[in-house]
């Protein structure tokens, strides 16, 4: 399956690999860093462009602005 999807360098040994960590339980050090890089990744979601949008009387203005066409 790993062949299939562009990995031809993984092997059965590599796969079991993996399972296994995943049952492992975390160390302080490697839950410190998971933390500070989720920390990292929220603080550039946060650096998002704010959404622009028109207040009331601008909307007001536009719509009053159409209507005398």
């Amino acid at each position: 399956m790993c062949h299939r999807a562009g990995f031809n360098e993984v092997d059965d040994h590599d796969v079991q690999d993996l399972l296994e960590s995943h049952a492992e339980a975390l160390s302080n050090d490697e839950l410190i860093e998971l933390d500070k890089a989720s920390q990292e990744a929220e603080k550039e979601g946060d650096e998002e462009e704010p959404v622009r949008g028109l207040d009331i009387k601008t909307l007001r203005e536009c719509l009053g602005g159409i209507e005398k066409l």
